[in-house]
């Protein structure tokens, strides 16, 4: 009686979907397939991937699932932490409470993708692919699966210590106090990463400052602490002040002075500038080894010149290659090429190209501008594929390298729901998607 209630009891937990099943895999070999649904394993119930991870590290596994309306359990022996070979159907993803007065989402026009909309406040997403939380809509029950599942590091989007700002920027007066947050996150061994969007005339100056103090305090825990200027499209109906050269120069001397007392005190860098406050200023990039190992690079920090690096050793390697000889393939070619970019890296890849030219290629950078969204926003991550059409018009042959970070996770969309393959029909010119670092320039080219 009492295995036929704990059955019905899984068949009302439903379970998750089960979409592949690798066949050289534990799984299929015990019989497990796909259309299944996932329930538990080891008695602890299975709510998403990450549990799934988790719980299947052990060397005997006991797995239930649901199949056709019955319980069937399967045992798995296997080593431990090796997996048994199962992809589990996405998790739905859990929406913000804020409304933040720099949200960019709040700023998108009509007829951009679908996923462009979402505003997300997901732990489980930070974890997993290091997307930013404000900590506002963490529950207890959640807090306990981060201690024990150690989901680590973790984002946050600090952006200032002062609760009744932070409460105001956010548009949430119940916001908890986030240095509490950070505290019992911290105490429980958790990593975090922070930021924190500098807004002009709002949370800078001595807000600024005791942010920055305020988070030091949790170091290592506080793995780094970014600064990145506030973005705005043209759509934002109330405008924020925006971050102009003057201000760039300030916010940059005032926070390289930190920066430096950081170190001293702390011996590491943890404290990090976006390169948009240099790209804006017109000044120089800090050397490459302050940037540590580059734990913010997703979030602006450090690209380019990450990328400018990368570029000129890959270049030197190849210029002066070890024995055997390298052949350079495709030198000299008759096929034009174009590299694509927002104005914000147009420059920086400029310098690239011409040493590509020297090299005897014929290559050119296209600067797209930015009709969709605003001529402030300048990164090539934003580009639409109208803007990108609208700018290879004067051109009707040659080569098109479009960086992969211009289209969605998929390669099969840009910003404005634009294909690829309309991109190719409407030019009628080759589209290739290369790689957004150095290598995938370097590679496209050569190859």
């Amino acid at each position: 009686m009492e295995n036929s209630l704990l059955a019905e009891k899984m068949i009302k937990e439903k379970g998750i979907a089960i979409v592949s099943v690798d066949k050289a895999g534990y799984a299929f070999d015990a019989g497990i397939r796909v259309g299944d649904k996932l329930i538990s394993i080891n008695g602890h119930k299975i709510s998403d991937p990450i549990d799934y991870k988790f719980y299947q590290a052990d060397e005997i596994l006991k797995i239930n699932i649901s199949r056709d309306d019955e319980v069937k359990e399967f045992i798995i022996e296997k080593k431990e932490d090796e997996d048994i070979g199962l992809e589990l159907s996405p998790m739905r993803i859990r929406r913000c409470p804020n409304k933040c007065i720099f949200c960019f989402v709040d700023q998108m026009p009509e007829d951009c993708r679908e996923s462009l909309y979402i505003k997300d406040e997901d732990y489980r997403f930070s974890f997993l692919y290091g997307s930013y939380l404000t900590l506002t809509n963490l529950t207890k029950k959640d807090k306990e699966r981060i201690f024990e599942q150690r989901l680590s590091p973790l984002y946050i989007s600090v952006h200032t210590t002062d609760n009744d700002l932070r409460r105001e920027m956010l548009g949430n007066k119940k916001a908890p106090d986030i240095i509490k947050e950070i505290e019992e996150l911290t105490q429980h061994r958790i990593y975090l990463h922070t930021q924190i969007v500098l807004c002009p005339g709002i949370n800078d100056e001595d807000y600024l400052k005791k942010s920055i103090n305020d988070l030091k305090r949790f170091y290592p825990f506080v793995s780094s602490i970014a600064v990145v200027p506030v973005g705005q499209t043209r759509h934002r109906v109330n405008k924020l002040r925006p971050v102009d050269k003057n201000y760039a120069k300030r916010a940059i001397e005032g926070l390289s002075k930190i920066k430096k007392e950081i170190k001293r005190e702390l011996g590491e860098d943890i404290l990090f500038i976006a390169d948009e406050f240099y790209i804006k200023a017109g000044m120089d990039f800090p050397e490459i080894d302050e940037y540590a190992d580059f734990p913010q690079l997703e979030n602006g920090v450090g690209l380019v010149p990450l990328f400018l690096s990368e570029f000129n050793e890959a270049l030197s390697k190849i210029n002066n290659p070890p024995s055997p000889p390298f052949s350079k393939v495709g030198k000299g070619g008759n096929k034009k090429i174009f590299t694509i970019t927002g104005a914000s890296f147009a420059p920086y890849l400029n310098e690239c190209t011409a040493k590509l030219k020297r090299d005897g290629f014929d290559i050119d950078v296209v600067t797209v501008k930015n009709n969709l969204l605003g001529e402030s926003v300048t990164v090539a991550g934003l580009l639409s594929g109208k803007d990108i059409l609208s700018a290879l018009r004067k051109y009707d042959k040659g080569i098109v390298l479009i960086p992969s970070v211009a289209l969605r996770e998929a390669g099969d969309r840009f910003l404005d729901n634009m294909t690829p393959d309309e991109l190719r029909r409407k030019t009628r010119m080759e589209i290739k998607i290369v790689g957004s670092d150095a290598c995938g320039l370097i590679d496209s080219v050569f190859n």
